[in-house]
């Protein structure tokens, strides 16, 4: 096809869209077009649009057209297909390597101009620390590893945000299903009352069916299916139940499929659960060792070895060690250890306007509400803190230990003791910055989250409380008793749970407004659910509302089918949380108490290191300078010529020290409250913002009080030693 040909070609279909979107009776607006319609066409503009990660593998693509074969596609073409890329392995490879080759040239680049800079300005090493240079030559081994990983970790984090859609996935169908065995109708209920990655996946399937992609429901699934064999199988196989109770003819094999699909999902989740909590322990050993023991204690002995080593050890050093890759280290391990997480179900509102924003806090004055953000609070909150210490370095610049007496002489009364400079008063103007900020973002995270966190623990009450309320209702039903009847009587035998006001509500809007059974539900303005805004319980309502309409017997069995259900489901998560009780209780042991005071210990005792050796060597140059004319005093290496004194200077000062240890702190914080989170309730942020902001709030004063303590009271003895 020529030029000339493209460009009719390409008129001809513009002019077909033009009749499409803008029909006689309608205006260029597209306004009046139906909502469906209008979420049709975004659902396939945004299907159709690739992510960056797409177009940087297409671009590299183009330019080094690799093939990735043997172990290399194994690896990767599983996630590329979960995620539903359209991708292939060999543009992955030529993604990482161009990645790669792209970065270190860059590295390079930096390390030529560094040097040439070094030898323009007469620098030993040039403006950056060659030490640190060298550091940075990881960047781009990082970068292509990243690109080449990044399939693997979206699958897994896939698998990890849908993991609770898949256990309510198969209760939806397997409750429509009961009523209505037809595959294709299980799928499309699944996939309208769910919201995440199983329900968009669900969609798919059905697009693929109506575009004839499949020609069969069935085959769309097995397609789908096949995706989760690495990742999920119980789900897959459970997914295949339902596939084969569709074709079973007797109404007894059937529902005994129906039954093992469900129960093949929650065993199987059981299971792994046990498995994987055993497997957790070597996890969060390494993760205490390496996250909080070992670093923060290695830094004790930091100030005394750069002081040995002539500077060659910097704060920038330590920054990017402690502040950058080590916890890029603990993130990745945290999320590969997530990554094996079998699935768990999660409390969802109806939507995220049903419940309180988080991030916002509420207050009344009068008759007045408000209602603002949170982080101006927070920041509010970190700047009265941080106040000592920011006019503190504002006034006095320089850190302990200074030896230039004319220095110390500018020094503000505060900050001097007996004519030298006094180490905690200094020590504590980090120490308030820090403390500011990790109080600010913990007070921010609560006071953000504790009204979104109380009406999510009402939803949670209330469909702990479902279960019995609709086996209640299903046992009033299945004596004949008309629905309308039946709701008073429910609401009146469960009085004492807050779900009967769901059936008492239901039933006046029928009495009093004559609404139907499906209104006095569902009715967006007057329904019961308007005071219930629970997706799980809205699902189940409409399920049930399908089955009604079959007759009571058929909503009566539904009713204590999915009640039956709905406990088994409630009762995995209970047996999954008391095999992750040891686990959990180490994990937050390690966030309240061990790894704030551990690093409270680093930053005293290097301070107390310091001080010594600083009081150390000005008593040996006074008994140098005292002794009489002609004789010299016995004295070890570098101690009685000042050689320590000067030594010192260029050692890491401890409030540079505290900056770097009372970041890290604040970073393990956050990645402790998300490990924990994310084992214990998965993708729930708000109880996730809640853990952290305590565990940094107690971190933070625990962190305080075990420097302070170590400070004064090991830093008095050195003094006195010293003296």
């Amino acid at each position: 096809m020529d030029e000339d040909e493209e460009e009719r070609l390409k008129e001809i279909l513009g002019d077909i869209d033009k009749d499409v979107k803008m029909p006689p009776y309608d205006d260029s607006s597209g306004e009046r077009f139906s909502k469906r319609y209008q979420d049709y066409k975004q659902d396939e503009a945004e299907s159709e649009r690739k992510n960056s990660y797409e177009k940087l593998c297409y671009q590299m693509s183009n330019i080094l057209g690799l093939k990735a074969e043997g172990k290399t596609k194994k690896k990767l073409d599983p996630a590329i297909k979960l995620l539903d890329w359209e991708i292939t392995p060999g543009m992955v490879l030529s993604a990482s390597i161009g990645v790669f080759a792209l970065t270190f040239g860059l590295w390079i680049l930096g390390f030529i101009l560094n040097e040439a800079s070094g030898a323009a300005l007469d620098l030993e090493g040039g403006i950056i620390p060659t030490s640190l240079i060298a550091i940075m030559v990881l960047v781009p081994f990082m970068a292509g590893g990243y690109t080449f990983y990044k399939p693997i970790f979206d699958a897994k984090s896939k698998v990890i945000e849908s993991s609770g859609e898949m256990i309510l996935a198969v209760l939806y169908m397997v409750v429509y299903m009961r009523s209505s065995p037809n595959l294709e109708g299980a799928v499309r209920f699944a996939a309208l009352n769910l919201e995440g990655p199983i329900s968009k996946d669900l969609k798919k399937v059905l697009w693929s069916v109506e575009v004839g992609e499949f020609k069969r429901i069935d085959a769309a699934l097995e397609d789908y299916t096949s995706r989760w064999k690495n990742y999920n199988k119980d789900f897959l196989e459970s997914l295949n139940l339902l596939k084969a109770a569709t074709n079973e003819p007797n109404p007894k094999r059937r529902e005994r499929l129906l039954q093992d699909a469900i129960d093949n999902i929650l065993d199987g989740t059981q299971e792994k659960m046990k498995h994987y909590a055993q497997s957790l322990e070597t996890p969060v050993m390494i993760l205490n060792a390496v996250g909080a023991l070992l670093p923060v204690l290695g830094m004790i002995m930091l100030p005394l070895i750069s002081a040995f080593l002539g500077g060659l050890i910097t704060p920038l050093h330590l920054f990017i060690i402690f502040n950058l890759m080590l916890p890029t280290f603990l993130w990745l391990f945290m999320q590969r250890t997530l990554s094996s997480r079998p699935p768990t179900v999660q409390t969802k509102p109806v939507s995220e306007d049903s419940l309180p924003k988080r991030g916002r806090y509420e207050f009344k004055i009068g008759e007045d509400d408000y209602d603002i953000p949170v982080w101006p609070i927070g920041a509010a909150i970190a700047l009265v803190i941080s106040i000592y210490g920011i006019i503190g370095y504002l006034s006095f610049p320089y850190m302990y230990p200074v030896s230039d007496a004319s220095v110390v002489s500018e020094a503000p009364s505060i900050f001097v003791d007996e004519g030298d400079l006094a180490p905690f008063p200094l020590l504590l103007r980090s120490m308030t910055i820090v403390f500011g900020l990790g109080l600010g973002i913990g007070v921010t995270k609560i006071i953000g989250n504790r009204k979104r966190q109380k009406s999510e623990e009402n939803l949670r009450e209330i469909e702990s409380e479902f279960p019995n309320a609709l086996f209640e209702l299903g046992n009033k039903i299945s004596g004949g008793t008309p629905i309308e009847l039946a709701l008073d009587q429910a609401a009146e035998s469960t009085q004492d749970l807050e779900i009967s006001d769901l059936f008492r509500l239901s039933s006046r809007n029928i009495k009093d407004m004559g609404m139907t059974f499906e209104d006095s539900i569902f009715d967006p303005d007057y329904g019961a659910l308007t005071k219930f805004p629970s997706q799980m319980i809205k699902t189940v309502m409409k399920a049930i509302l399908e089955s009604s309409e079959k007759g009571t017997n058929m909503a009566s069995s539904a009713m204590m089918t999915i009640s039956r259900y709905l406990k088994n489901i409630h009762k995995t998560q209970e047996q999954l949380n008391d095999l992750m009780q040891d686990t959990t209780t180490t994990i937050q042991m390690l966030a309240y108490m061990l790894a704030p005071i551990v690093s409270g210990v680093a930053v005293g005792m290097s301070q107390t290191i310091i001080t010594g050796l600083y009081e150390l060597g000005e008593s040996f140059e006074i008994d140098s300078g005292a002794a009489p004319e002609g004789e010299e005093v016995a004295a070890g290496p570098g101690v009685g010529d000042g050689t320590i004194l000067q030594n010192l200077d260029s050692a890491i000062p401890p409030e540079m020290l505290q900056f770097v240890v009372g970041l890290y702190l604040i970073q393990l914080l956050y990645i402790l409250g998300t490990f924990y989170m994310k084992i214990t309730r998965g993708e729930d942020q708000t109880y996730k913002n809640m853990f952290i902001g305590k565990i940094m709030i107690s971190g933070m004063f625990f962190y305080m009080i075990t420097v302070t303590i170590i400070s004064l009271l090991f830093g008095g003895l050195m003094t006195g030693v010293a003296v």
